[in-house]
């Protein structure tokens, strides 16, 4: 699929499809190293943390029939896919569901973030996908491999006659920056910093500056590129000649050879550890990986492991998961010593990622923030100060770790994971007792009532939130306001004629909610 570079090409920060989902911080105090199962025929999606065998988390919606992964996005807490129909989606670590980014397959889908997803519709325009919206292209030539950048750019490749060219532009802008021609190539290496683009031909190892898409120095290497792939700094490119038990490393700086590391059998593919200290070969032979230390470019030995797009995978502590028949296990990258056992795991999909997502809140971000009721109306201050305090606790970051176990909210609905469940609102301090006057005619009005699902004090993020939320088939509302000066944006559905057919509605739901009496 890489080496011909057809539509399905998927690239990685720091080499080709099988480089694309990649953890994103270092080890140690950073994030956390979260190991994602996801059934392949479709099921529930489970979390572990590296190195244990617990579930710290499982998605509350079925996640589709998956065909591969592209990326974790760690801000939205989102990972991308491609379902088994060709169709791109997320998975929302925060709420536990699943959702598609488009509404048809596209092809040559790729990503650098998650976030944007690129690909090619069927009148080969090139789209990309965001929680904000979709945006669409239509190239004077035929893409043959999109590449995203780090920087939100885009690079496309396209072939002219006996060479390929390089446009890039920067959406949501249509217009083409830059171009360059490059050879005629097989296989695309990006550094992880997006700095470099590598392309592999026949006659060697060609570089593009990506700023300016200035041509660099042509490296000729004798053989034809099997694979190839940079360390996460760039500063040097691992390669993979044709009928030679070598990998090859080129210094990037001097442009030229630097060593050749041996190994027992020719390599089939590459695969770069996202941290830096290791770099994995396929054999040609069978089922085995070689493993190599970066640091020292060192062959340091073999583990017995399936070759797959998801698997074998570095961890920042050096330990590997791999693929040894039915299972998924956990060696250590240097004694291959077995760690821990997931068995059954081969028939399912899984993904390294960093995120702090389902780390404990401290305590004293759950507690509720509280304003000074500045209005009449007992329902509308009741109502704003519930969803004040939603407000703070669901818009703190991270969000709350998700639980296996759903628990019933207030009001009976199922709390899904990542939403916080509104807080009834609280009855204001009575008033003094008024000295009697001449009764007034009233007008009688018909009470309405508002279901809430949340508050929180960022638009986009509420807007994003709401997006995944649908009931009986109709989307929900955001609705803007403001409380002591502080902008608040609240996820509502109705009005409805009672309470009862209110309080139905959030049932049906599945999530936290609130109804307060008052139209939306």
């Amino acid at each position: 699929m890489r080496r011909a570079l057809a539509l399905a090409l998927l690239l990685s920060a720091c080499g080709g499809g099988d480089h694309a989902l990649r953890p994103g911080g270092p080890g140690g105090s950073g994030p956390d190293a979260i190991l994602l199962r996801l059934p392949r025929v479709g099921g529930t999606a489970r979390a572990y943390r590296w190195g244990k065998d617990s579930v710290i988390w499982q998605s509350g919606g079925r996640v589709p029939a998956l065909g591969r992964l592209l990326a974790f996005d760690d801000e939205q807490g989102a990972l991308a896919f491609v379902d088994a129909k060709g169709i791109p989606g997320r998975l929302d670590l925060r709420v536990g569901s699943a959702t598609p980014a488009s509404e048809r397959p596209l092809a040559g889908l790729v990503t650098a973030d998650g976030w944007a997803i690129y690909g090619l519709d069927a009148k080969r325009g090139v789209s990309r996908l965001t929680p904000s919206g979709t945006w669409s292209f239509l190239p004077e030539q035929l893409p043959r491999a999109l590449i995203p950048l780090p920087d939100g750019s885009l690079v496309m490749l396209s072939d002219d006659g006996a060479h390929s060219v390089v446009r890039r532009l920067r959406p949501p802008e249509s217009k083409v920056t830059q171009t360059t021609p490059v050879p005629h190539a097989q296989l695309v290496v990006r550094t992880d910093i997006g700095d470099r683009l590598y392309f592999a031909s026949d006659s060697g190892l060609s570089g593009v500056r990506v700023r300016d898409l200035a041509r660099t120095k042509n490296i000729r290497l004798g053989e034809p590129i099997t694979d190839a792939v940079a360390t996460p700094s760039g500063d040097r490119i691992f390669v993979a000649l044709q009928g030679e038990r070598t990998v090859t490393i080129i210094d990037r700086y001097t442009e030229s050879v630097d060593r050749k590391v041996s190994l027992p059998d020719e390599p089939a593919a590459l695969r770069m550890d996202p941290d830096g200290q290791f770099v994995l070969a396929r054999s040609a032979a069978g089922d085995s990986t070689r493993i190599i230390a970066v640091g020292t470019s060192r062959y340091v030995g073999s583990v017995r492991t399936l070759w797959r797009a998801d698997l074998p995978v570095v961890a920042p502590d050096g330990g590997l998961a791999v693929v040894q028949d039915r299972d998924v296990v956990l060696v250590d990258a240097l004694t291959r010593q077995e760690r821990l056992r997931f068995p059954d795991g081969a028939a399912d999909l899984w993904a390294l990622i960093r995120w702090n997502g389902f780390r404990p809140r401290a305590a004293g971000l759950d507690q509720p923030v509280t304003f000074a009721l500045d209005s009449t109306d007992s329902a509308a201050a009741a109502a704003a100060t519930s969803d004040s305090a939603l407000a703070a606790r669901v818009s703190a970051a991270p969000l709350p770790a998700a639980v296996s176990a759903a628990a019933p909210s207030a009001a009976g609905a199922t709390v899904a994971p990542g939403i916080a469940p509104a807080r009834p609102p609280q009855s204001p301090p009575a008033r003094a007792a008024a000295p009697a006057a001449a009764p007034t005619p009233t007008v009688a009005r018909k009470a309405t009532f508002t279901l809430s699902f949340a508050a929180l004090l960022n638009e986009d993020r509420t807007k994003s939130l709401a997006a995944t939320i649908k009931l009986d088939g109709k989307p929900v509302r955001v609705v803007p306001g403001v409380r002591d000066g502080t902008p608040v944006f609240r996820i509502v559905f109705g009005p409805f004629d009672t309470r009862d057919e209110a309080e139905k509605a959030g049932k049906r739901s599945g999530l936290p909610y609130w109804v307060y009496e008052g139209a939306p």
